[in-house]
């Protein structure tokens, strides 16, 4: 399992190596991307206190986790790709 972290509201090209054992965290202003109607090829998480800074609410179809699943997750993946743009 890979890990893309995002963290701006622009979805960059490399999602699209992105497969279903894979993992989406949107982080920061990335979690304004829960807005649209985006198709996304793996399950997305959010982190908690993204979601609260901006008053944001998150679809039945996204996990909320905090910092310590956030953790959790990057010693579990194979491979943590971060995408700043």
């Amino acid at each position: 399992m890979r890990l893309f972290q995002f963290t701006t509201a622009n979805i960059p090209s490399i999602l699209s190596l992105a497969g279903s054992d894979d993992r989406l965290l949107l982080r920061q202003d990335a979690v304004y991307l829960l807005l649209t109607s985006q198709q996304w090829p793996c399950p997305v998480l959010v982190l908690q206190a993204d979601l609260l800074k901006r008053g944001l609410i998150c679809p039945a179809n996204v996990s909320v986790i905090d910092d310590t699943q956030w953790v959790e997750l990057v010693i579990a993946a194979s491979q943590v790709i971060s995408c700043q743009s």
